[in-house]
């Protein structure tokens, strides 16, 4: 071979390997490219699933069936058996319910998969009797309170919606007594009046009694109280110290007067306090 033809072969092939070379280095960047382009659609598909939305409330009408133990009930509600179990808001409720009443519910279920009952009332009748529990709504410090109150019926012939924090008991003669709980020195005292009391003498005691805590003042009962004593014969108040007592005689609609004596000592909740007791007091009604 001559010298010639040599160089173009060795010429030839190093242009050959040059080639290939050449085409690894161009397949090397396009793999890494493409590799590259892949990497954000695979941490896309490892971002985390959002987290599950809070199951919603379901409300319904059914009948009451009645308590299987302290912590649940049944209702026959959606053409199944339904078991509930019962949130603190409903218990003192549920207590006064009495079995095949026809109720309304709203109940969800919880993270554990069970079926909680969050408000139980019994469903308009027909009848004319009164529901065994309503909601009540007061504003405390310009908040808005929502309650559960359940029925309470008096041996004198009237009945209003109580709060579970509060206590009911009879007391002589022909007066009954709410209390708190937790501080019995806040109560009320309720006095249904006979249609020949007088109104005048009343009202003079009243004054008296209050004359011993403090000045004695007239109040706006619709502004302190709310609608429902918009219109009544006597609401007066007096303070002393961290005390304030009122005295309160109220027309109702059907008119039968009744008094009321509300004890208001200090305490953490005296502002709550005053205002759900007028707020229960607003549910009396004669029978």
């Amino acid at each position: 071979m001559t010298t010639k033809i040599w160089m173009k072969s060795s010429i030839f092939a190093l242009a050959v390997i040059l080639s290939a070379c050449s085409g690894d280095a161009k397949d090397t960047e396009k793999k890494e490219a493409i590799k590259q382009s892949a990497e954000p659609a695979q941490v896309a598909d490892q971002k985390e699933e959002p987290a599950p939305e809070p199951a919603a409330s379901i409300e319904e009408e059914g009948i009451y069936i009645g308590q299987i133990d302290n912590n649940s009930i049944e209702v026959e509600a959606a053409g199944d058996t339904l078991v509930l179990r019962l949130s603190d808001e409903v218990r003192d409720t549920v207590a006064h319910l009495e079995e095949g009443l026809k109720v309304s519910i709203v109940y969800k279920k919880n993270e554990n998969d069970q079926w909680i009952l969050e408000k139980i009332t019994a469903a308009d009748s027909g009848t004319g009797e009164p529901a065994a529990s309503q909601t009540l709504k007061y504003t405390v410090n310009g908040t808005t309170v929502e309650k559960e109150a359940a029925l309470t019926e008096s041996e004198q012939d009237y009945y209003f919606y109580k709060i579970d924090e509060f206590e009911f008991t009879a007391e002589e003669p022909r007066k009954d007594v709410m209390f708190a709980t937790e501080f019995a020195e806040t109560f009320v005292r309720i006095e249904p009046l006979s249609e020949n009391a007088s109104i005048e003498d009343l009202k003079k005691w009243a004054n008296d009694e209050l004359a011993a805590v403090g000045e004695v003042k007239e109040v706006n009962g619709l502004e302190t109280a709310g609608p429902a004593f918009e219109s009544t014969q006597l609401f007066i108040t007096a303070s002393k110290d961290s005390f304030k007592k009122y005295i309160v005689i109220h027309e109702m609609e059907s008119g039968d007067k009744v008094k009321y004596t509300i004890n208001l000592a200090q305490h953490k909740k005296t502002a709550e306090w005053e205002q759900a007791i007028w707020a229960m007091l607003s549910t009396l009604k004669t029978k």
